[in-house]
């Protein structure tokens, strides 16, 4: 579609236009799903770029590269491709974390060791020596300044496993290369936020550099996120907050969504909300009335569902995501804890882009717990790990195709996975069981945590409750509890119907999809 075609198709409810053109400065703009919340942040983006009388640039942020590249596209189809550029931009929070980095490293507040004063940013250490897998008791290396501002490396106990480096010589040698990650700009800033001198001198580059941000997505921000939005409004910018607290999600991640909350209690001025309750996702009668039910706290029943008529199936985790029908794929068996953990989920991933066509969730984690080399392992999987598929497709014993997992990682040139207790083994044979069994279905409609279908939309979705969120679920939600959001989320992802998935078998015998409350 051409941008011309694009403009004149565009028709905003009255709720949307009251928001883009708010005339207050700083506004919250609350969007229920399937609203329209990047067409309004679209168009609040080119309304505050068009206003006449201040130079200054307007910012556009995310928290991820797929949500900026989205909006620019949006507002360059809807406003053209001058409104970004120049003083312009839509960028991620963290591209906007670097440029304050190096600013604070031109101007000699912060240190770098080496001298550097240009740096090599990465998404992470992966490739650097010493990145490895450390689970739970061992120690993570991350950055920060000292008393003299200089940047250093210290460490912090590891609370849930996850990749990185683990020693103080790889970290500071990283470093002093120049190299830094995404989390340890992040880390950096936190402790130069809390100098009052580089306070001030944050506060006094965005203000000489913007005068108004819009923020899409508000409640995924983390502190340092929000505290930009902070120095923003406190300097006189205008900005403006999209997002929807009953889908604040990503805690786990660091996202800090009662900050959000703080900010609006923290700031001079106040925060003027504009309600967005009217949803273009929806078609019929259930997903409205249940939406309205959900968040007006009433109690909700969700009607039992086959998992033969949903297009996909969510849930908490990625384990109760096995326990529903045969012809649900989930993305992956659970969290890669251990070597024999990275070779099944390496393994599911061959089946997942053969049927679904797309890789296994942790993939790149996995790779990394083996130590294998990516590409070497991209160019072999296939043929090191498709026979071994093809022979549980056919029947062979689980504890034998378990074997032969093993050795074709050890045949891949690197540690052979470890046999693990005989509770663990038996686990692990179950996961095999349960695999070959979708693997025998003529279809399958994939499985996803919430956490990975956030911002997705389909048809008819299943969800896979525990008895305590089902009795959570009757008792009525709220708003900005964790737990309460991951239902909220995992029901807002259907266009048409949601129902509960309960049969292990794709049974026929489920009720017809309808709304009960």
């Amino acid at each position: 579609m051409t941008a011309s075609a694009e403009k004149s198709m565009l028709k905003l409810t009255n709720a949307q236009v009251l928001a883009a053109a708010a005339k207050e400065r700083l506004i919250n703009v609350v969007s229920a799903p399937g609203s329209g919340k990047t067409t309004v942040a679209a168009e609040r983006y080119g309304y505050q770029r068009y206003l006449r009388g201040d130079s200054r640039g307007v910012l556009g942020l995310t928290f991820n590269r797929a949500a900026a590249a989205e909006l620019r596209d949006r507002v360059e189809a809807r406003w053209g491709g001058r409104c970004v550029g120049t003083a312009h931009q839509i960028v991620t929070f963290d591209h906007l974390h670097v440029q304050l980095l190096h600013r604070l490293l031109d101007e000699g507040k912060v240190i770098w060791p080496g001298g550097h004063t240009v740096l090599d940013v990465r998404d992470d250490y992966n490739g650097a020596r010493g990145y490895r897998f450390l689970t739970v008791g061992n120690y993570i290396r991350f950055a920060t300044l000292n008393s003299r501002n200089v940047v250093v490396s210290d460490s912090r106990q590891v609370v849930k496993p996850e990749s990185g480096l683990g020693g103080a010589a790889d970290h500071r040698a990283v470093l002093s290369s120049g190299a830094v990650s995404h989390e340890d700009v992040r880390q950096i800033l936190r402790s130069a936020m809390q100098i009052d001198e580089m306070r001030q001198f944050a506060s006094d580059w965005i203000r000489a550099n913007y005068r108004a941000l819009v923020i899409d997505e508000v409640y995924d921000g983390d502190d340092l996120d929000l505290y930009v939005a902070y120095l923003a409004a406190e300097g006189g910018l205008s900005v403006t907050l999209i997002g929807d607290p009953w889908q604040a999600l990503y805690k786990w991640r660091g996202a800090r969504p009662e900050v959000v909350e703080k900010l609006f209690d923290a700031t001079s001025d106040r925060f003027v909300a504009f309600e967005q309750p009217e949803s273009f996702r929806f078609v019929g009668d259930q997903m409205p009335q249940l939406t309205t039910a959900l968040r007006s706290g009433h109690g909700v029943i969700l009607p039992v569902a086959s998992s033969a008529d949903v297009d996909v199936a969510l849930a908490r985790n990625w384990g109760l995501l096995w326990t529903v029908g045969d012809n649900v794929l989930p993305l992956a068996f659970r969290t890669v804890n251990n070597a024999t953990d990275a070779a099944m989920n390496l393994l599911l991933d061959v089946a997942t882009r053969t049927r679904l066509g797309v890789h296994s969730f942790g993939r790149e984690g996995a790779i990394v717990r083996l130590g294998l080399d990516r590409d070497d392992f991209q160019a072999r999987q296939e043929e090191a790990l498709g026979p071994i598929l093809a022979n549980l497709r056919n029947g062979q014993k689980a504890s034998q195709v378990l074997d032969d997992l093993r050795e074709a990682i050890k045949a891949l040139g690197v540690r052979k996975p470890n046999r693990l207790s005989d509770h663990k083994e038996a686990a692990v044979e179950a996961q095999l069981e349960r695999l070959a069994a979708r693997l025998a279905s003529a279809a399958v409609v994939p499985g996803l945590t919430v956490f990975q279908a956030k911002g997705r939309e389909w048809g008819r979705v299943g969800v896979v409750l525990s008895q305590a969120q089902i009795t959570t679920l009757a008792s009525g939600l709220q708003e900005l509890d964790e737990e309460h959001c991951v239902l909220y989320v995992a029901i807002t992802r259907a266009r048409h119907a949601c129902g509960r998935l309960v049969d292990n078998a794709g049974g026929s015998d489920a009720d017809e999809l309808s709304l009960g409350i």
